[in-house]
């Protein structure tokens, strides 16, 4: 349904309320009482059978007797109550639908019956509804307030879309103390029709919404969220806050790269590839989403830092450097200019101690010079009221500069009560945002840094097929089809080499041993020392299982290898297994792991990171989203300890670039093969000259689609949340000014109407436009 009927159920004209009544402590007197006095311009009618008015207004018997249109109906009985409301509520063909009942699944006896039941009545009338489990929504703006909450914010541009009810009560309260406005306040609740998706595509072109802010516990369409936040992150920030960081989904999992990859992390990689910026403390909801509306992201992570006093600064410096900020090395200009205008003894560096009595006239010089630097993203002023200094006249100075160099984010925070509350709100009042700490501005300005940066990663489309490759895709799908005529889940070592050569993913040279004797052959012309594994679909984790020997020198320790590996394989219900012989690495490399997982909510998830026996100890590791491009798998890559330390190893510098090659590969691989339920390559060895997999796993899902061709054809994978870039439906066209643009139009007699449509725009505009146009 998307938006359907939200500009009524928002911005209605007429409201009534089932369940008004007298009752002080019902739901329905609160919300009847919040919606008078507080200057909506619409009708309210109350709907009580029992009642001739209520709070001194003409009550009606039923909805149905309320001769005028309505828009939004207000369902404030008991659950056992809200079916009979709301067969009333089609009747009268009401527009939008709030079911109160906070603590729904507690007040119902059998509430997934009575959840299915609601979301037919919606889907049978067509009217959207909002909860249950909500408190409402608040539009300062038009003065409506249709919620649980007793008073009114004041109007501002900044949305929220709860899920928790009783958070929503705590924000809208220290919103109402702090006097921070909105321009409209969502309680979510259970989603059975409206949900986060829905109300961002509706925000996302509400103009007096100019960032969204979020609180979520869980997204049950992953696909529908992604594409929703990536159409709109550009032009509205969209900061989120997630509760449940740690939780135990991921124990179920086979693989290591399964186990790793648990669900909050998965949520972190989805807010970076949608374009979302995620906090980590309440408070820095409201700052991030106030400071974001108030300035221009920085383009890089590099903070000057400007104060009266030393402390105030090392904290903001130990916050900074935290969160992956770095401080700014300020130039030699700017260096000169400071030696000539600041009155300090010492060596001038970042941060920069104007001492404690700095004048007005210190720090705009510093200001000044700083926000020219071309090696500062972004400058913190922090002021310290003292003996001499004047808060008030330093505050309009740092303004004053402010605003002669715009294209930085300056942040301020002036520091101790009453003596800076004027400055305070002088900043405030020019554009300026001020923080209580300075280790609040700093955690801001890395949030924003980390926002600009995830919106270059929403640019990024990869297409749908890898160019200069071509794997051998009906070799990967015979294998497939083989296991699942053999009603087998956990694939071979062997079929899995097969599968990853396939895809150009390279394996160490493995070669099967039925016998001995064969095996005794195979170490002897692959030369000392050797590897023996066992190569059975009902081990997968080998290593436990003592299915791994390694460091095999001799023919007797041959021998006593194979039987020992035989032995396992009886013991675990499969005497047939083979074994599997491979060269022992003896080169200085190092181990990774590659592997990919099915989220619930968001399809296949990618995983890289140090592998090795030691994966979950160390946890270095990064999870991304399919498709991936090469710029995509570097920016994942570049998260994890061991690829920065690479990075900073001249002699890697080709492997690293190859590891973006085969984490393209990978991706592809994930595409085709929306039945792969999780896959291990663990560990992938590499050196300063190669790379290739020592051991892998792939286990399937049960129910593995029968046209798998279909499947791979599809546009848009249903085990994707990001739909690859149409390539096939793309085609260059030169526009009238001769700029070169890539587009596909629907007819070839459209190309000269395309041409003068996407007249003045650069190829990534066009691209971009018609790319979210396809998703959407």
């Amino acid at each position: 349904m998307s938006v359907k009927n939200l500009e009524f159920l928002f911005n209605p004209r007429r409201i009534a309320v089932i369940g008004a009544n007298e009752n002080q402590e019902s739901l329905g007197y609160r919300i009847f009482r919040n919606l008078l006095g507080t200057g909506f311009k619409g009708s309210v009618y109350p709907v009580n059978p029992d009642m001739e008015a209520v709070q001194g207004v003409e009550a009606y018997k039923t909805i149905n007797a309320i001769q005028r249109e309505i828009d939004l109906a207000i369902v404030a009985i008991p659950p056992e109550d809200i079916l009979i409301a709301l067969d009333e509520c089609g009747q009268k063909r009401v527009k939008g639908v709030i079911i109160l009942c906070p603590d729904f699944n507690y007040r119902v006896e059998n509430p997934q019956l009575l959840q299915t039941q609601i979301k037919d009545s919606s889907l049978k009338y067509g009217f959207r509804v909002l909860g249950p489990n909500s408190i409402g929504f608040l539009r300062p703006g038009i003065k409506l307030n249709a919620s649980l909450f007793p008073k009114m914010p004041p109007k501002g541009n900044i949305a929220v879309i709860s899920q928790s009810v009783t958070l929503s009560d705590a924000l809208l309260d220290r919103a109402v103390s702090k006097n921070v406005g909105f321009s409209c306040f969502v309680s979510i609740g259970l989603r059975l029709d409206i949900g986060f998706s829905n109300m961002i595509d509706f925000l996302g072109v509400d103009p007096e919404t100019r960032a969204i802010i979020l609180y979520l516990e869980s997204i049950r369409r992953g696909r529908k969220f992604m594409t929703s936040v990536r159409a709109f992150a550009c032009s509205k920030p969209i900061v989120v806050i997630k509760s449940g960081r740690y939780e135990a989904s991921a124990k179920v999992a086979l693989t290591h790269s399964g186990t790793i990859a648990g669900e909050d992390r998965i949520y972190d990689a989805v807010f970076k590839r949608a374009g979302a910026i995620r906090v980590d403390e309440m408070i820095d909801l409201f700052y991030l989403a106030e400071t974001m509306a108030k300035q221009r992201r920085p383009k890089g992570n590099r903070l000057a830092i400007i104060t009266n006093s030393g402390a105030p600064a090392v904290i903001a410096v130990d916050t900074l450097l935290r969160m992956g900020g770095e401080l700014a090395h300020l130039s030699q200009e700017t260096l000169n200019n400071l030696r000539d205008h600041v009155p300090s003894k010492r060596k001038i560096q970042n941060p920069i101690d104007l001492l404690y009595n700095a004048t007005p006239e210190d720090y705009e010089i510093a200001v000044k010079s700083c926000l020219r630097d071309k090696e500062v993203d972004g400058v913190l002023v922090i002021h310290t009221p003292s003996f001499g200094t004047k808060p008030k006249e330093t505050a309009e100075a740092v303004a004053r500069t402010a605003q002669t160099y715009i294209y930085k984010p300056l942040l301020t925070s002036w520091l101790e009560g009453d003596q800076v509350s004027a400055a305070r709100e002088f900043l405030n009042d020019k554009g300026i945002p001020t923080f209580v700490t300075p280790e609040q501005a700093a955690r801001s300005f890395i949030y924003m840094y980390r926002y600009d940066h995830n919106l270059k990663l929403l640019f990024e489309a990869p297409e749908a097929l890898l160019k200069d490759f071509i794997p051998d895709y009906m070799k990967v799908l015979d294998i497939i089809n083989r296991a699942s005529g053999d009603k087998r889940l956990v694939l071979t070592m062997n079929e899995v080499k097969d599968i990853l050569k396939a895809y150009g993913i390279p394996v160490i040279p493995t070669w099967n041993a039925k016998t001995e004797d064969e095996a005794l052959q195979i170490s002897e012309e692959t030369g000392y020392p050797v590897v023996l594994k066992i190569d059975s679909p009902k081990i997968f984790h080998k290593v436990e299982k003592g299915g791994v020997i390694l460091n095999v020198r001799d023919r007797d320790s041959v021998r006593d290898a194979f039987k020992r590996l035989k032995d396992v394989a009886t013991s675990c219900g499969d005497p047939q297994a083979q074994v599997l012989i491979q060269p022992m690495i003896i080169k200085l490399g190092y181990e990774l792991v590659i592997g990919a997982k099915k989220d619930k909510s968001f399809g296949s998830v990618i995983i890289f990171g140090t592998g090795g026996e030691l994966l979950e100890a160390i946890g270095d590791y990064s999870i991304g989203l399919p498709p991936l491009n090469q710029t995509l798998a570097r920016y994942m890559m570049s998260e994890t300890k061991i690829y920065r330390y690479l990075n900073g190893q001249h002699s890697f510098e080709n492997t690293l670039r190859y590891m973006e090659e085969i984490m393209v590969r990978f991706s592809q691989l994930i595409i085709d093969f929306p039945h792969i339920k999780e896959i291990d390559i663990n560990p992938f060895f590499i050196t300063d000259k190669e790379g290739f997999a020592l051991d892998a796993g792939i286990l399937l899902e049960e129910e593995i689609p029968k046209d798998l061709k279909s499947i791979k054809d599809t546009l848009c994978p249903p085990h994707l949340s990001i739909c690859p870039y149409p390539v096939s439906y793309v085609k260059e066209i030169t526009l009238e000014d001769g700029t070169p643009a890539v587009i596909r139009p629907v007819r070839p007699e459209d190309e000269q109407l395309l041409g003068k449509l996407f007249n003045g725009f650069s190829e990534q505009t066009v691209m971009m436009r018609f790319y979210h146009q396809f998703i959407t």
